[in-house]
């Protein structure tokens, strides 16, 4: 799927008419438009949430190299890309434990992943030659930190599109053999998780609100997820999948 198919079914799932929330959307474009309609804010906050129990845990150690990401962007106020591994357990929770990154902040202001496609491509092909092979599904998140700005808790239109776009990056992806999903660290300090659900009879993004860590002695905390930011509405209502 290329980038233009990309943005049309990002229009479609937030503009559309089955989405109660068009409306909201469609304010946020006539609002937010920075001439460059991709940068255009797109609150969460309208989204629904996964499952009650596909909670988010991050091990210790990707919580620290998650934090050094998002100190980077707080330093020079460049976004940088990273991707997390890790894989869904029987119960549904989410297990992510390897961050990569370059830790090289982008010379735009928004982030790229080039550099990490070697990363990707020794995945996926690590996958299909069944190195993974453990009884759990493999995840694979695509991250990347926002600098600080009056929108830059909430994701951008360019965000979705390219959040669709690695969902139909490789079959693996589309055929959910191997599930995606996405992360973005704003200035805010909140851990947020989306998914692009591609299944026809709920199709759209979705939230995950439950976010842990935990640490190498077994115990774990919450982590703040979509509650610090100004998600541009004065109440977050986030329905379900």
């Amino acid at each position: 799927m290329n980038r233009n198919e990309a943005k049309s079914k990002v229009v479609d799932l937030l503009l559309g008419d089955e989405n109660p929330n068009a409306d909201f959307y469609a304010g946020l474009f006539e609002q937010y438009n920075y001439y460059d309609s991709e940068m255009t804010p797109i609150s969460p906050a309208k989204m629904g949430s996964v499952n009650i129990n596909n909670n988010v845990v991050i091990t210790q150690e990707a919580y620290n190299e998650l934090i050094k990401i998002r100190n980077i962007t707080l330093q020079t106020n460049k976004e940088v890309a990273y991707l997390v591994l890790g894989e869904e357990k029987p119960n549904g929770t989410v297990w992510l434990d390897t961050v990569i990154s370059t830790y090289n902040s982008s010379a735009r202001t928004y982030a790229s992943f080039e550099s990490l496609n070697p990363v990707l491509n020794e995945f996926v092909r690590g996958v299909e030659a069944g190195e993974y092979n453990n009884g759990n599904k493999q995840v694979i998140c695509h991250g990347h930190t926002h600098g600080v700005s009056p929108v830059s808790d909430n994701f951008s239109f360019g965000d979705l599109i390219s959040y669709v776009q690695f969902n139909n990056l490789h079959p693996l992806f589309k055929n959910r053999e191997v599930e995606t999903m996405a992360m973005l660290m704003s200035p805010c300090g909140d851990f947020n998780f989306i998914m692009y659900e591609n299944n026809p009879q709920y199709e759209g993004f979705y939230t995950f609100p439950n976010v842990y860590l935990r640490y190498s002695d077994g115990s774990a905390v919450m982590l703040p997820a979509y509650q610090n930011g100004n998600y541009l509405v004065e109440r977050n209502e986030f329905g379900s999948r």
